[in-house]
């Protein structure tokens, strides 16, 4: 039996399952089944409380995940973008021994074992700054009370996020090795991480391939240029499932 290809998509810190629609709707696959992970306290599941740890936030996706697959032989992929490539990592490793993945693409986000030698963005200044760059539908209307909810959700959200991520750092990196190929997108002008070097390391997360693409844009570059980013997508998921 031929199953159809499932592609998960994980969003950044702050973001929601819609967050990274604009692209994925628009793949030009026609064998491929798009779903947007939710996470807790947003979205359509807005009412439930935030994760404390990396470990309820990993088996929570990975749930989600066994319960969209029709078989444990339905191949699927997974795509994460900053805080998503992170937990997309750690959700294939987690299911790959009892599923049949065929790649993850991860964006904006270094390598887990890069080591800067630059002292890390205090979180506060990179939320600030990741609230600065991402494009928003309330843009015209800044001191509109609406824009002001809105941003004042997305800061909580954003800093739950990212506190998930620092407060529970994984203990041994170098095991987390996955054996499908992987597929690193690099925003050519990325505010957070423009320093090229610290993408090169996700190939020690992987026993297969690892591939490196270079895209126009910052970190947010599939807002930036949607049509460019779906096309990308379209020819790496082509080349994991052919």
């Amino acid at each position: 039996m031929e199953y159809k290809t499932l592609l998960f998509c994980i969003p950044y810190a702050g973001g929601s399952s819609s967050s990274m629609s604009n692209v994925a709707n628009v793949l030009n696959t026609e064998d491929v089944e798009v779903h947007y992970v939710e996470l807790p306290g947003r979205g359509m599941r807005s009412t439930e409380p935030f994760h404390s740890t990396l470990e309820e936030t990993i088996e929570d996706i990975s749930d989600k995940i066994r319960s969209r697959l029709i078989s444990k032989d339905q191949p699927f992929i997974l795509w994460g973008h900053s805080m998503g490539a992170v937990l997309g990592l750690l959700i294939l490793f987690n299911l790959q021994n009892d599923y049949t993945p065929k790649g993850l693409i991860v964006s904006g986000m270094r390598a887990p074992l890069f080591q800067s030698a630059e002292l890390p963005m205090p979180r506060e200044k990179r939320n600030a700054l990741l609230l600065d760059i991402l494009p928003t539908k309330y843009e015209r209307s800044k001191n509109a009370p609406i824009f002001q909810r809105v941003q004042q959700k997305r800061i909580e959200i954003m800093e739950k996020d990212t506190a998930l991520l620092e407060e529970n750092p994984v203990e041994d990196w170098p095991s987390i090795i996955i054996e499908t190929p992987l597929a690193v997108i690099i925003a050519e002008n990325d505010e957070l991480y423009n320093n090229k070097d610290c993408y090169k390391d996700w190939n020690r997360h992987t026993s297969n391939t690892t591939s490196y693409f270079p895209v126009e844009g910052g970190h947010f570059f599939m807002f930036q240029y949607p049509k460019q980013t779906s096309a990308l997508l379209s020819k790496i998921i082509n080349d994991l499932i052919h």
